[in-house]
């Protein structure tokens, strides 16, 4: 058995490097300055039951990272995914959220809006009592 001469393989490598480089320093350079490029925040819409409490609780988020636009309707379940639905066609979002309470309104009505508002590819965050226990 024959043993390896890593001298000898690692002063191969060391050459094939050198050889590289050159190659390398002698094409061209460009001087041509990249495009730049802007990076848009995303735009989120979250469209609340409430008229006050949820819009001022969404409000209160700082964030540098995306553009957050909260508006209180007053609208129930169903009724406000349709509100939502046309306000998000207004303009352009990246993400929409419908936010409601569970409340006392009937299951076929809640369990329809979460339907229609996947449908349209919102995102539903709804609390099980009152949004303030949040």
């Amino acid at each position: 058995m024959k043993m390896k001469n890593k001298k000898a393989e690692q002063a191969a490598q060391r050459l094939i490097h050198k050889d590289q480089l050159k190659t390398k320093r002698r094409l061209e350079t460009s001087f041509e300055r990249p495009e730049p490029k802007l990076l848009e925040k995303p735009s989120i819409l979250i469209v609340c039951e409430g008229v006050n409490t949820e819009p001022s609780y969404f409000n209160q988020f700082r964030l540098s990272s995306a553009t957050i636009k909260s508006i209180g309707e007053g609208y129930n379940t169903i009724s406000l995914v349709e509100r939502t639905i046309e306000i998000a066609n207004k303009c352009k979002y990246d993400q929409v959220w419908c936010v409601f309470d569970k409340d006392d309104f009937n299951e076929n009505d809640f369990n329809k809006a979460i339907l229609v508002a996947e449908k349209n590819n919102f995102g539903v965050a709804y609390s099980n009592q009152a949004f303030e226990y949040w």
